[in-house]
């Protein structure tokens, strides 16, 4: 899926919405290269948003699957699949 695809996703659209809410990351800064550490997700932040993502998405994201070198477009593509898959 193409950087500009992924941006028009309802998926991505709700990531973005939930990241701006919950972890005051505005919508500019939420692009599918942005690396998350560069937004201050750090390791304990990502537990958050997974459990965030599991209580407003209804998809599990293992912990173990993000780390702070991950893009938003693997937060994407790991909750795209999840969702997908239920």
């Amino acid at each position: 899926m193409t950087a500009m695809s992924i941006t028009t996703s309802p998926v991505f659209q709700r990531i973005t919405e939930i990241l701006d809410q919950k972890f005051g990351i505005a919508g500019e800064d939420v692009k599918p290269e942005t690396v998350l550490e560069d937004v201050e997700l750090d390791s304990l932040a990502l537990i958050e948003v997974a459990l965030v993502l599991q209580k407003q998405l209804g998809v599990q994201i293992r912990t173990e699957d993000l780390s702070g070198s991950a893009t938003i477009a693997d937060l994407y593509e790991l909750v795209n699949v999840a969702v997908e898959g239920s």
